[in-house]
């Protein structure tokens, strides 16, 4: 990645000062827009953007590791603050890394509205999305939106529907949706323009519950009625679900690395707890001792399972299996290491001065919001059927990337098209 290294450690230097502040952030409940003019400054919003249109991305096997690091240190210092900002990657990623063919319907009109997008997030705007909808089950293809030609609109759309989990709102210049356009059977993207939008319904867009999660509370992932709000529709000429599979993975893994960043956190936090402690020359209780070491082991398959995502996208450029399953992994490895290190802590890890209860509820995030389980081993068990199984020279069998890695995205089997993530 172009400037990586000092993105890097200009990134460390702001999540130890944001992990300074601590105990009054993680009560917070709402974003601080300065924090994500620091961002802008360490150039958070054009580090996924190809260094062809003014960026400093240079394609996944250069730009995956730094970026997700990034994230990884930014989690460890505030948690809310680095998932709300990992939705502008991830949704950029949908411009950035899905291709069409030069001489493919629609190609030029594409290109034109890329650099359109490209260019608000060189200007300092931020992306993010309100896809989801209460009573979807978290499949995007269950919307219940819909959405109408106006050519007086701007954007040319009106969308009406509920829509829910809009992290980063006010914050987020940009916001993708799903609707279902009047006379199509399938649904379509489409972008709303937030800027200056009130809340109060006079536009067509009113607050209907502010978020009130017990984790990753600070990430305004507030609930929107729309009434024939203005909305744009991406230009993306072939299925709407090839948007979603083209970033290859990855999107996905920065998810991994906001929980694992988490993780790192806690994990130096009980460190430094048991050596205050005495250890390890005094002599902790067993179940103590046990609960310790349970936990560095998960923690050590958790770097695993990240590390190993990120060797293939460096490899191969994309392995959306791959960086599923590490989701998946850290999911499960996260909540289980804070369950150990709150048991170790005892009946503190229930005091609000304590981070762990706090931690502890972010981690869940993973398996209950991103999406939620049901969908996530559904989708993980239709990629799954896509991979190859090769054997090497040696007489070793290992897994090859998915057949969706080694070609351009293509619309699934209808039994694999229900099977799309409700989030980013």
């Amino acid at each position: 990645m172009k400037n990586g290294d000092a993105l890097l450690e200009q990134t460390r230097i702001f999540a130890a000062e944001l992990a300074a502040q601590r105990s009054e952030r993680q009560r917070s409940r709402q974003l601080n827009p300065v924090d994500f003019e620091r961002l802008r400054e360490i150039g958070f919003h054009e580090a996924c953007i190809p260094i062809a249109h003014g960026g400093l991305w240079e394609g996944p096997r250069r730009s995956a590791r730094i970026l997700a690091e990034a994230y990884r240190a930014l989690a460890g210092g505030d948690p809310s603050l680095a998932l709300a900002a990992s939705m502008h990657p991830a949704v950029l990623s949908f411009w950035r890394d899905a291709e069409v063919q030069p001489d493919q319907p629609g190609a030029e009109v594409w290109e034109a509205q890329r650099r359109d997008v490209f260019v608000t997030a060189l200007d300092g705007a931020w992306w993010g999305t309100i896809t989801s909808e209460p009573g979807s089950g978290g499949d995007i293809g269950n919307t219940r939106a819909v959405a109408r030609r106006d050519a007086a609109a701007a954007g040319g759309w009106r969308i009406t529907g509920e829509k829910h989990f809009g992290s980063g709102s006010g914050v987020t210049s940009c916001m993708i949706t799903t609707a279902l356009p009047e006379g199509e059977a399938e649904p379509a993207w489409f972008v709303f323009d937030m800027r200056g939008v009130p809340w109060d319904g006079s536009t067509g867009m009113a607050l209907r519950a502010e978020w009130d999660g017990h984790g990753m509370a600070a990430t305004n992932s507030h609930s929107f009625t729309f009434r024939d709000f203005p909305a744009a529709q991406m230009a993306w000429p072939g299925h709407w679900r090839q948007v979603i599979e083209g970033h290859g993975g990855s999107s996905t893994i920065l998810f991994v690395a906001v929980i694992l960043g988490v993780v790192d956190a806690a994990m130096a936090y009980m460190d430094s707890q048991l050596r205050a402690r005495g250890a390890p020359a005094s002599t902790l209780p067993a179940f103590e001792k046990v609960e310790w070491v349970m936990a560095q082991r998960e923690a050590w398959l958790a770097q695993q399972a990240y590390d190993g995502a990120l060797h293939t996208l460096e490899r191969h450029g994309r392995s959306r299996r791959d960086a599923q399953m590490a989701k998946a992994n850290l999911a499960t490895l996260a909540e289980s290491i804070m369950t150990r290190l709150c048991r170790i802590a005892g009946g503190g890890a229930y005091a609000r001065h304590s981070p762990l209860g706090f931690w502890f509820e972010d981690v869940r995030a993973a398996g209950f919001l991103r999406p939620p389980w049901s969908v996530a081993l559904e989708g993980l068990y239709a990629i799954g059927w896509e991979a190859t199984a090769a054997v090497v020279p040696n007489g070793s069998l290992q897994v090859a990337p998915s057949a969706a890695d080694a070609m351009p995205a293509s619309p699934r089997k209808a039994a694999h098209d229900l099977l799309v993530s409700a989030r980013v």
